[in-house]
């Protein structure tokens, strides 16, 4: 990912798409046991996501998010469609996605990296895996901060 001056230094916000409390409520323990401090906003369906991503951008196109967690099977606007609108909008694509879903369809993880995804995690997600996902996004990893390094 690239970066302008004086973006470096600000703190990457998580975009969290999931519409069960539960799945949602392990994705942030998850980063509290990792002690990643990143602000995470969590948004329950895809009209809203997208709503907070058009939202967020600046008028310099950069996005107001720095990373996307990505269910697909969302109320309403499910998160196949969230994926290629913000594959198809050059403000918005530069914004890393992962998708985190219960899935077993060999055709969704396929859709997902030909839609745009970095990643796709099945549920429930270790970790692990999670932070290998986003330890993997090139200069991602300097985005990340842990424990007091977040205030």
């Amino acid at each position: 990912m690239r970066h302008t001056e004086g973006e470096s230094s600000r703190v990457a916000r998580i975009l969290l798409v999931e519409d069960n409390p539960d799945d949602a409520a392990i994705t942030r323990r998850a980063f509290e046991r990792a002690k990643i401090g990143n602000p995470v906003t969590v948004i329950e369906n895809g009209q809203g996501a997208l709503d907070l991503l058009y939202r967020n951008c600046t008028e310099h196109g950069a996005p107001g998010f720095e990373l996307v967690l990505l269910d697909l099977s969302l109320p309403g606007l499910d998160g196949r469609t969230v994926l290629r609108t913000i594959w198809a909008d050059k403000r918005l694509r530069r914004i890393p996605v992962i998708i985190l879903t219960g899935s077993e369809r060999e055709a969704d993880l396929i859709e997902s990296y030909k839609g745009g995804a970095v990643a796709f995690l099945r549920k429930p997600v270790s970790v692990e895996r999670l932070l290998g996902a986003i330890g993997d996004l090139h200069g991602y990893r300097l985005l990340i901060t842990h424990g007091a390094e977040a205030a």
